[in-house]
């Protein structure tokens, strides 16, 4: 008798966890079906040697043609130079990276202030691809 009770709970104990093991390999399973769509990444390097402090706060940003953000801004930190922007894609038309005084804070009296050119890619924009842009700001007004 006490045999066929060992035997028994020791049966209960092996269905429960086959049944465990199932529920959990179901559970893996469905996790693997979530597939991530590819995104259209914008590099942006902002190359900046500069050895005066910046009092004024500027934002990097992608835009479309029509002066549009694809992506939600960042804020350029002294040192980092490297931003990275995702898009859903494809697209097509024109992208621009700028460097921009943040419109929040406005200007404070800074010795230093930035001026950047935009950086303008057009063309068609591939999901999965990376599209680089390179800023170059200057302390002084480019002359165009």
């Amino acid at each position: 008798m006490k045999t066929t009770k060992i035997l028994s709970i020791l049966g209960f104990a092996m269905i429960l966890t086959a049944a465990i093991s199932v529920s959990a390999f179901a559970i893996d399973k469905k996790n693997d079906r979530v597939s991530v769509t590819p995104m259209i990444n914008h590099h942006v390097n902002v190359n900046l040697s500069l050895e005066k402090h910046l009092c004024n706060v500027y934002l990097v940003e992608i835009l479309d043609g029509q002066g549009r953000m694809v992506a939600p801004a960042k804020t350029f930190i002294p040192g980092v130079s490297k931003y990275d922007f995702y898009e859903r894609g494809p697209a097509s038309g024109a992208r621009i990276a700028v460097l921009v005084l943040a419109p929040v804070y406005g200007h404070f009296s800074c010795d230093t202030e930035l001026f950047t050119k935009p950086f303008i890619l057009t063309g068609k924009f591939s999901a999965g691809e990376t599209y680089r842009y390179d800023l170059f700001p200057q302390t002084q007004p480019n002359k165009e």
